[in-house]
């Protein structure tokens, strides 16, 4: 994960598009992620420092999430662009607990030290906070020695499990919730948390500047390069090429020269 700031929002006079510019903090590749004007307003009014007499929709999950640190100790700790599909960016919201991960019970369809029980599809019972959660196992994998699983209920809940072999217990380290890129930036600009953007959107929708014409210059997405996902499929160029072709409808001359 690369971690970012926000350089500028930016309006299309072709179409009146909104596209919030995020920047790579350790470098000058940036990312253009097209938004609503009412999530564009969110993110600027409060870059601006604007008051208002009403909170707005975001200033109210802010105050929310404050209410749930204080009940449970689970804070915000990031938001990640996490995905690119179909000319559709998709982020998350990820949750923590200010004391570590916390033990919970869980429940495998079959006997925990199987295989078959860490399947990808397969349903567990997590046992959380008194509260019992369905569970479809999305994701599992090794690091360090220790097993982590991802797992996801149908409210699109996905909970990060990892398996302590000292204490022979699981762990909750963190929460996922599925968001749309543009309220998951109006959410971290109000709770102060970092943005971080997924390497492969990056590779695939990130942008140089041309120093002598400022026009946006796209990376080359056909070439494998290491550590790469592989190259990119000719359809999915074909969309990229039109999303290149919107970013130049774009006045960036200033580029970089905002404050995030």
């Amino acid at each position: 994960m690369i971690e970012m700031t926000i350089d500028s929002i930016r309006v299309s006079l072709m179409n009146y598009q909104h596209v919030v510019i995020l920047r790579e903090k350790a470098s000058d590749r940036y990312l253009p992620i097209w938004i609503g004007p009412a999530e564009a307003d969110a993110i600027s009014i409060k870059l601006q420092n604007v008051d208002l007499a009403r909170p707005m929709t975001h200033d109210l999950l802010k105050s929310a999430i404050f209410a749930l640190e204080s009940t449970s100790g689970t804070v915000v700790s990031k938001i990640v662009v996490n995905d690119l599909r179909s000319d559709t960016f998709y982020a998350q919201i990820i949750f923590e607990s200010t004391d570590g991960p916390k033990q919970v019970n869980v429940k495998f369809p079959t006997d925990s030290n199987s295989r078959k029980g860490y399947d990808n599809g397969s349903w567990i019972s997590l046992t959380w906070q008194g509260k019992e959660h369905k569970l479809k196992i999305v994701n599992d994998w090794q690091e360090s020695g220790d097993r982590f699983i991802e797992a996801v209920n149908d409210d699109s809940l996905m909970f990060v499990l990892r398996f302590d072999k000292a204490n022979e217990q699981w762990l909750l380290t963190k929460i996922k919730l599925d968001s749309r890129p543009s309220d998951a930036i109006a959410l971290a600009v109000r709770v102060t948390v970092p943005i971080y953007v997924d390497e492969a959107v990056l590779d695939k929708a990130g942008i140089i500047l041309d120093r002598e014409t400022g026009k946006p210059i796209p990376l080359d997405k056909s070439a494998d390069k290491p550590g790469s996902k592989g190259k990119v499929d000719e359809q999915e160029l074909k969309k990229l090429s039109a999303f290149y072709d919107f970013i130049n409808t774009l006045n960036l001359d200033d580029i970089g020269k905002h404050k995030s």
